[in-house]
């Protein structure tokens, strides 16, 4: 498991309305299907200008985030919203801004993380 230092509560004026799933991804797809069937999958709004990640199909105790970049850049954000699955076989992050930056969603299974392109 990970312990981060992370950012867990999301940014302020941040919404998931009007959520799609964006597939025009750098450096990667997105959503992005793991060997064990998890998906990790990016979603935005561009009603809010927000982005958060989604794990599905898993199970108590993985892992999902979401890191933020400027796309000129080489060093990111990570580990913003880190949350894990509690109950059930789904889980969300909080929504952060993408302020002209791009995002990606990545996730921990069994020991093996997996990240979506950049968006």
């Amino acid at each position: 498991m990970l312990c981060p230092a992370a950012s867990f509560a999301g940014d302020p004026d941040c919404s998931q309305e009007e959520p799609f799933t964006p597939f025009d991804t750098i450096d990667g797809d997105n959503p992005v299907t793991m060997q064990n069937g998890r998906v990790i999958e990016l979603r935005a709004s561009n009603k809010s200008k927000c982005a958060w990640g989604r794990i599905s199909y898993g199970t108590p105790g993985e892992e999902i985030w979401t890191d933020r970049k400027d796309p000129s850049a080489n060093e990111h954000e990570g580990f913003l919203g880190y949350t894990r699955i509690d109950s059930g076989s789904a889980k969300y992050t909080d929504a952060f801004k993408n302020d002209g930056k791009v995002m990606r969603a990545c996730g921990s299974s069994q020991g093996v993380i997996e990240c979506t392109g950049w968006f």
